[in-house]
């Protein structure tokens, strides 16, 4: 493992402001593999302006004193992101259940705390799919505007659903196509950028039946039209066979979870370029724990019946070639929004290759929200960017606990460290890095 990141000028120094950065002595890898020997990466303005050996700092590029870190052969990688993540949920044994009893004030402040908490763990872009009274919007707008911390919020709003259906509580109960494409407009006037369907029962809905399918091909095929004249991906949680056709036939971009699917899914798939999103993580979570963490055992019942089935389609899945968009549950029973390389972990058991997962968690990810900024070490693309100490592709599980996190070029504080400047107030809208440079104090508390 090479040495811890330094910052330069003196280690430790306030810097009032810095409109660029050099990450000096760094290995580079993205979905694309490694690049060859050891480069410098230049940031400006928020993104990737240039990638080289010994870059020259331009002039006043950082306003008199140039900001370099010299990272002494760590590697640069993406920035991680999470395509199925739940804000609102506790992330405890019963998430519905504090849901129920929380009030909404009490519910925003505690996901606005996950939300920095999953970009301190590198994940700088999730998708969310569906929580209350369109909390999650408003939490996408305010990451946005740097009013609070967090990586970039692509939310869908309410859950689409149909009337008793999964999440009706929480979502938008809709009866028909023509009530489901209102629905579905409702979402996008409210600032969705993806839609959730419920395509079947879900594990978590008490006096639902997990798999048992819920909304028509018609009434998803109204939701998917309206969706994709907006240019906005539309996601279909789906527990079992009938549940992942009817929405594969509707249209959707992504099967959310993928229970029961067999080789004529992942044909279609393939045909149509559906990507899954397998969640495998909140299965095994339940699992391994059970009621003894406090699960409630209708979940846990529900979920031990169905999860072979997921295993089983998840590697062949991966065998064929099907566009997997790593997506962990977040918010689900013992599954925190950043736990994104456990998720990836479980991929490399079932057969993916390292290189394979990485992409998923990133170049897949950002196909799927319609990011083409983002997911790359390419210069031009945003500084969505992770330090890490080893090589990612000996083992995924080096994405873990990074030593830096950089969200559009503004470096975030990793688990553990100690600023010496407070984070800035806020940030534009673009991410500009026309702000206090913050640097990292390792010493010992």
């Amino acid at each position: 493992m090479g040495a811890d990141p330094t910052v330069s000028p003196e280690r430790g120094t306030p810097v009032s402001t810095v409109s660029a950065i050099m990450l000096r002595d760094a290995r580079v890898v993205d979905a694309r593999g490694p690049r060859p020997g050891r480069v410098d990466v230049f940031l400006r303005d928020g993104r990737i302006a240039a990638i080289g050996e010994r870059l020259e700092m331009p002039a006043g590029a950082a306003g008199g004193s140039p900001q370099e870190i010299r990272l002494g052969g760590h590697w640069v990688v993406p920035g991680l992101m999470n395509a199925h993540t739940h804000l609102c949920l506790d992330e405890g044994p019963d998430p519905e259940a504090v849901l129920r009893t929380e009030t909404r004030t009490q519910t925003v402040v505690r996901s606005a705390r996950r939300l920095e908490a999953a970009l301190r763990a590198g994940v700088t872009t999730i998708r969310d799919v569906g929580g209350p009274d369109d909390i999650d919007i408003e939490l996408a707008g305010l990451v946005a505007t740097g009013e609070i911390p967090g990586p970039r919020v692509i939310a869908s709003g309410r859950v689409v659903t149909m009337t008793g259906g999964h999440g009706w509580w929480i979502g938008r109960q809709a009866d028909g196509p023509d009530d489901v494409r209102r629905a579905t407009r409702e979402n996008l006037r409210a600032g969705a950028r993806s839609i959730k369907l419920m395509a079947t029962g879900g594990m978590m809905t008490t006096g639902r039946q997990a798999g048992q399918p819920q909304l028509t091909v018609d009434e998803m095929r109204a939701a998917v039209d309206e969706a994709h004249k907006r240019g906005v991906p539309v996601a279909a949680h789906a527990e079992s066979l009938a549940g992942v056709l009817n929405a594969i036939a509707a249209g959707v971009d992504s099967i959310e979870h993928g229970h029961g699917g067999d080789d004529r899914v992942i044909e279609q798939m393939l045909e149509r370029g559906t990507a899954l999103v397998p969640t495998i993580l909140s299965d095994r979570r339940i699992i391994e724990h059970g009621v003894a963490a406090g699960i409630p055992d209708f979940v846990v019942e529900q979920c031990e019946a169905l999860h072979d089935s997921l295993v089983t389609f998840l590697e062949a899945a991966i065998r064929a070639g099907v566009r997997i968009a790593a997506g962990n549950d977040g918010g689900a029973p013992l599954v925190p929004i950043g736990d994104v390389v456990d998720e990836l972990e479980l991929y490399v058991q079932h057969g993916m290759t390292p290189l394979a997962a990485l992409a998923s968690a990133t170049t897949v990810t950002a196909r799927l929200f319609g990011l083409d900024e983002v997911g790359l070490v390419e210069e031009g693309h945003r500084a969505d960017l992770l330090v890490i100490g080893d090589d990612p592709l000996v083992s995924i599980g080096a994405l873990r606990a990074p030593a830096a996190v950089l969200l559009g070029g503004v470096p975030v504080w990793p688990n553990g460290a100690r600023p010496i400047l407070p984070p800035p107030a806020r940030m534009s809208h673009d991410y500009s890095l026309e702000q206090p440079m913050i640097v990292f104090d390792r010493s010992p508390r």
